[in-house]
């Protein structure tokens, strides 16, 4: 093999390993969930959830960062809000705890208790910059 196919090779090797450990990193980093819901009955009609759903969050590293019960006109800057109900904000310790969280088999125990009583308009986890 030639000097020029071999350093091309070496080349592209350290540009392929470079990529795979900046994804590893990416899921080492911070993750922040956002998450817009309308509860559709009591509070205390979510307390299994709560009960099931809230201990194997913190153990994923949960802190809630902002929480609002609906989203007012003011608050909106550009474009509309389209959604009923509010948005929190999570903040998990890194994506790989939050995908450990949320594709758990207990986690996934724990969705059909929520569901029915809250209209879940979307769940979006963005990766720390």
């Amino acid at each position: 093999m030639d000097r020029v196919a071999i350093l091309l090779i070496g080349i592209l090797t350290g540009v392929l390993l470079t990529m795979v450990m900046e994804a590893d990193a990416d899921e080492e980093k911070p993750v922040y969930v956002l998450v817009s819901a309308a509860p559709k009955s009591e509070p205390e009609e979510l307390r299994a959830y709560a009960e099931a759903a809230g201990p194997l969050a913190r153990a994923a590293g949960l802190e809630i960062l902002a929480r609002i019960p609906s989203v007012p006109d003011e608050l909106v800057f550009e474009g509309s809000w389209p959604h009923t109900g509010g948005i929190t904000i999570e903040k998990f310790e890194s994506m790989a705890a939050f995908r450990a969280f949320w594709n758990s088999e207990a986690y996934q125990a724990a969705i059909p208790l929520r569901e029915g009583k809250v209209d879940l308009n979307f769940v979006v986890a963005v990766p720390a910059s």
